[in-house]
């Protein structure tokens, strides 16, 4: 929550919209298990639909940020968040894979990507306050 907040207010509008895309996502998951989701979540032998689809739109959204700002940060969070991809395609794909791997898989690239906008975050404020202090 930190990263978003700090995003929202001390960031350029690539770490805003990379940060509301995080938290919508967030947001969407708890909503989901709230209304009984996170029962079918919580075996990982089957593919997960919902984060399926939640990170698709994830890497869209990112990918559409990475292309439309000059922001290195976000080729590394879309690459990140196309890992996060990666374990639904192979689970769709009937590849063998052990359930905690595909947790694992799944869940942490989301919260590297998170501290990666952190980073890009504060890497934002602080060309923003040697712009402010030159001028």
């Amino acid at each position: 929550m930190v990263v978003f907040i700090a995003a929202w207010r001390i960031g350029g509008k690539p770490e805003r919209l990379v940060a509301s895309i995080y938290a919508t996502m967030l947001l969407a998951s708890t909503c989901y298990a709230l209304l009984g989701g996170a029962d079918a979540d919580a075996d990982y032998s089957d593919l997960h639909g919902f984060r399926f689809l939640l990170d698709l739109l994830a890497l869209a959204g990112v990918v559409i940020v990475a292309l439309s700002y000059d922001r290195w940060w976000t080729l590394w969070v879309g690459s990140v968040q196309f890992i996060a991809v990666m374990p639904h395609l192979l689970r769709m794909a009937d590849v063998p894979l052990e359930p905690i791997v595909y947790a694992i898989m799944e869940r942490w690239p989301v919260w590297i990507a998170v501290g990666i906008t952190g980073f890009g975050t504060f890497l934002h404020s602080q060309r923003a306050k040697a712009m402010t202090c030159s001028a």
